[in-house]
């Protein structure tokens, strides 16, 4: 016959002690739902940024290797990622 494990549990698991407040429960969302067209925009953004940025190494874009394409890259890569956190 298996012991019981020793816990350092002094209230049994289930209760709450007199007067507590109860755990505020996770509000559920208001229906609301992104386009979908929305998360294409994400992807779109993600994958033109990365695309100038690796165009800007190959030598590509006029004027490249330049941190000036480099900058405009991780711009395009930043708003993706700021729309990604709106997204439903």
């Amino acid at each position: 016959m298996a012991r019981p494990r020793k816990t350092s549990r002094i209230t049994p698991k289930g209760t709450r002690p007199q007067g507590a407040q109860a755990a505020p429960q996770h509000t559920p969302s208001d229906g609301r739902q992104s386009a979908s067209w929305f998360g294409w925009l994400i992807a779109a953004l993600l994958g033109i940024g990365t695309a100038v940025i690796v165009s800007n190494y190959m030598s590509w874009l006029p004027g490249s290797p330049a941190s000036t394409w480099i900058a405009v890259g991780l711009a395009i890569v930043l708003v993706g990622i700021l729309l990604a956190t709106r997204w439903r």
